[in-house]
């Protein structure tokens, strides 16, 4: 099979390596995986950090480490060890062979070798969804993978799960045209919110079609915080999702934010979340502290997630994925760049195969 294999490097170019003949994984017995050929993939932020911190040490511990996380395709082979669906009321994953699915894996299984860059990959069937109706490889592997599951998550943090009420809710996501922000725009609209996004000027259209009821353009003003902060005859909001990580944008938030609203960030920075988490949450009012509920939001992949975002797209509350660009699996390299460069409009995707059905 074609896959891609890494190490530790400056740039994508130097970190990847292109396999035109590598091993094709095979299920071993009573095994609890699917095999899967996989026909989509889509990069997140996580992924690039796996290229440049990889220890250098750990490769020779491992055979052909693989990058990627999110993923689409089909089921090729079922392990002895996967519950039969048909004998499970509460499964609705639909593991049979040919069946299309998606999902993300953790960066524990991209850190032991087990991404999703390949032809073939083989993945624990707790962690796939069903594909929804109508929908391709690549919004598919979008949406139920890292970025829409962490949206979710974000939502249920404020909402509480089997919620799906923000009625009368202010909510504020910055980064509003990332592949996040796409998915959080368009479920707290639709669960009643009212929306304000912050993206630049280019991705105004396309957060207002996603349901923002108002739009920040960020590059329009000197200092984001002093332009929420200035919103004349605006409420406070009673909530802000941070999907870029402005440590200002927190720190004034007491201007902005209800005295009980919450602050969640997902982006930790350079030191991998350590400094916000001790800046933020740890530090006393007394010495300076924002007086305001402050989150650093770190997702591990969930199957549950991917399969309860799935149903909010056949439910209408998800309408549509966020694609900015699809590179074929030989340029790998350049959708890496191209998502490094942070100027993408929802997800990159590479196409790793055509879908066989």
């Amino acid at each position: 099979m074609k896959a891609y294999t890494y190490g530790p490097a400056p740039t994508p170019s130097q970190a990847l390596t292109f396999h035109a003949a590598a091993p094709r994984p095979v299920l071993p017995p009573g095994s609890s995986c699917l095999l899967l050929r996989i026909t989509h993939v889509t990069l997140n932020p996580a992924d690039l950090v796996c290229l440049r911190l990889l220890p250098s040490w750990i490769p020779p511990l491992r055979s052909n480490p693989v990058p990627g996380m999110d993923f689409a395709g089909e089921v090729v082979e079922i392990g002895e060890g996967v519950t039969n669906p048909d004998a499970d009321a509460d499964s609705d994953r639909g593991l049979n062979v040919g069946d299309r699915v998606c999902g993300a894996v953790g960066l524990k299984e991209v850190f032991t070798g087990k991404g999703t860059l390949a032809e073939f990959v083989t993945i624990e069937s707790t962690l796939v969804a069903t594909v929804p109706t109508n929908w391709g490889g690549g919004e598919a592997a979008g949406v139920m993978g890292i970025a829409g599951q962490t949206a979710w998550a974000m939502v249920r943090r404020v909402v509480g799960e089997g919620s799906h009420d923000m009625t009368g809710m202010r909510v504020l996501v910055n980064g509003a045209s990332g592949g996040v922000g796409t998915v959080l725009v368009q479920i707290c609209k639709g669960f009643g919110a009212d929306v304000v996004a912050v993206c630049s000027g280019a991705g105004e259209q396309l957060v207002k079609e996603l349901g923002a009821d108002e739009v920040i353009d960020y590059q329009a003003h000197a200092a984001l915080e002093d332009a929420i902060a200035e919103r004349p005859g605006q409420h406070p909001f009673d909530v802000i999702f941070d999907c870029v990580g402005v440590q200002a944008l927190y720190e004034r938030s007491p201007q902005y934010l209800k005295p009980h609203g919450q602050f969640i960030n997902i982006v930790g920075g350079w030191s991998q979340g350590v400094v916000p988490f001790v800046r933020n949450k740890m530090r006393p009012r007394l010495l300076g502290g924002t007086p305001r509920s402050y989150s650093l939001f770190l997702l591990s992949a969930s199957g549950d997630y991917a399969r309860e975002v799935a149903a909010l797209v056949e439910q209408g509350i998800v309408k549509r994925a966020v694609i900015d660009c699809e590179f074929p699996l030989e340029q790998a390299a350049e959708a890496f760049e191209k998502l490094a460069a942070g100027r993408a409009k929802g997800k990159v995707v590479i196409r790793v195969q055509s879908c066989s059905l």
